[in-house]
């Protein structure tokens, strides 16, 4: 491109920020799936067609006579479009995971198979980026080819690529990824030394423009999209610095940044304990930590083949000569004979004796037997009513069940994977894992009405995290640190510069 062609790429590049910017405020407010597609279909159609105008001013050709080209490059578009997803799409893919309609059994079985589907779509993912790199410059070559020859475009991207070609684009890709960390973090960590309301806004919209400024570039590059050498760059600085502007004064009147914490978050103690001070799930774990009087202490069971509820929290227990088993497929005298555990009826009559709630967490796998929910409730009607006790869990049937046959309970979903449209799921709390929970996911529940809960919040720095997010409660092993902690939303606020690694990364 000459240095024309190169400005107006860069005013289009700015004027689809500007347009970005405005359709993530959009779904903020209407998070139908139907706005998310279109909101989505639209931002794709005016990406590619500034990779489609960049490849066009480089080759000085054009294919809108032909159609099998035309395919081809729609093809290729769709393609970046998917690998993109997973680097945050410039803040649309949370739109997009949060919006797909799935049912409580499909969420339940992706939970529980979630490490090996999660190993199959990051291995699948890999390869597509390598593969998609290869070819990056496809679009290019089928555009530079004399004729409707998409065979050809891609025999000759595969003639051109050389090992040394592909390991500099791979450079190229990763420096990127790189760079818009360290500007995030970086911008924090200035936020953090400097807490202003005006320079963190506009570090927020430094990242909101400048983030995904780089990421188009970097993307064009790898399309072959050459750019010339500017002259005369004061005007292009002066538009950047008011987009940047623009993009400041925008999250400033963006509720997720002035909406404060309501209250001190409700501490939830993990599996009983207290900095390590007990095994968890065990009984004598809740007495030595039942006198803090703590509002809820979070405990797990499993359900053995013949039906017996324990205390434990890993599917598996290991079985002397036949390796680890899984508690569902066991009785639980195979399960004694080798281990001590705690059965839940006597946990749950000591949390009563001793008035202390709970929020039961009913382990799930895919071995769990389809009435498991029916036979808790049967079994621990009477003793669950006691005190205001919780029950949670990532089976989504087995939590119908349950609030079916005893309907003044609250059942809460465990989210792990953070997919779907679980808002319109019928529990009374959500239980969010905090590395992946987001401020549009929290909003998006929050927004019914029900608590919100954030598990396994440990660190410093998570637990002021999901106070500033506006969580219900925390769960943490760590019930001491949190009580003590005290967040200040003006000094603190940096920490929500940190949430933009989601949407660039």
């Amino acid at each position: 491109m000459g240095n024309n062609e190169t400005k107006l790429y860069d005013y289009l590049t700015g004027a689809l920020i500007v347009l970005i910017l405005l359709l993530r405020r959009f779904l903020d407010t209407y998070q139908s799936f139907a706005t998310v597609v279109f909101c989505s279909l639209t931002m794709f159609l005016l990406l590619v067609g500034l990779f489609y105008y960049g490849i066009v001013q480089t080759v000085h050709k054009t294919i809108l006579s032909r159609p099998w080209s035309l395919l081809a490059l729609l093809g290729s578009g769709v393609y970046l479009f998917v690998l993109l997803v997973p680097l945050g799409l410039f803040g649309f893919s949370n739109f997009i995971k949060f919006s797909v309609p799935i049912s409580g059994n499909q969420f339940s079985w992706l939970t529980v198979n979630r490490y090996p589907l999660a190993l199959t779509a990051i291995v699948g993912y890999f390869g597509l980026v390598l593969v998609g790199i290869y070819f990056s410059h496809f679009a290019l070559n089928l555009l530079a080819a004399d004729g409707d020859h998409p065979i050809q475009g891609l025999k000759q991207t595969v003639k051109l690529m050389t090992l040394k070609k592909y390991g500099q684009k791979l450079l190229l890709l990763f420096s990127m990824l790189v760079g818009i960390c360290l500007l995030i973090l970086g911008l924090g960590w200035l936020n953090r030394l400097l807490p202003n309301s005006v320079l963190f806004f506009l570090s927020q919209g430094t990242i909101d423009v400048v983030a995904p400024f780089v990421e188009i570039v970097v993307i064009g590059r790898l399309l072959g999209i050459q750019f010339a050498r500017l002259t005369g760059k004061g005007l292009i600085t002066g538009v950047g610095g008011c987009l940047i502007i623009f993009s400041a004064l925008f999250a400033g009147i963006n509720p997720a940044f002035s909406v404060r914490p309501v209250g001190h978050p409700t501490i939830i103690v993990h599996r009983g304990v207290i900095n390590h001070n007990a095994q968890g799930n065990t009984i004598t774990a809740l007495k030595r930590n039942s006198h803090y009087h703590f509002p809820f202490v979070e405990m797990d069971i499993q359900e053995t083949k013949d039906h017996h509820f324990i205390c434990a929290h890993d599917n598996d227990v290991p079985i002397p000569g036949h390796g680890d088993q899984e508690i569902n497929r066991l009785n639980l005298a195979e399960i004694t004979r080798f281990h001590h555990v705690d059965m839940f009826a006597d946990y749950l009559r000591t949390a009563n004796r001793l008035k202390q709630p709970l929020i039961i967490e009913l382990k799930v796998t895919n071995s769990s037997d389809p009435q498991m929910g029916t036979r808790f409730a049967q079994q621990f009607a009477s003793q669950l009513t006691v005190l205001p006790h919780r029950v949670h869990s990532v089976g989504y049937p087995f939590l119908r069940q349950i609030k079916q046959r005893i309907p003044q309970i609250n059942v809460g979903l465990v989210t792990m994977l953070n997919f779907g449209n679980i808002g319109k799921y019928k529990v009374d709390f959500y239980t969010l894992q905090h590395l992946t929970a987001n401020p549009f996911l929290i909003s998006s529940v929050g927004r019914t009405g029900r608590p919100v809960y954030s598990w396994t919040d440990d660190s410093q720095l998570s637990m002021m995290r999901m106070e500033m997010l506006g969580i219900t409660g925390q769960v943490t092993d760590q019930a001491l640190r949190l009580q003590k902690l005290r967040v200040n939303y003006q000094r603190d606020r940096w920490i929500l510069l940190l949430n933009s690694l989601q949407n660039y990364l």
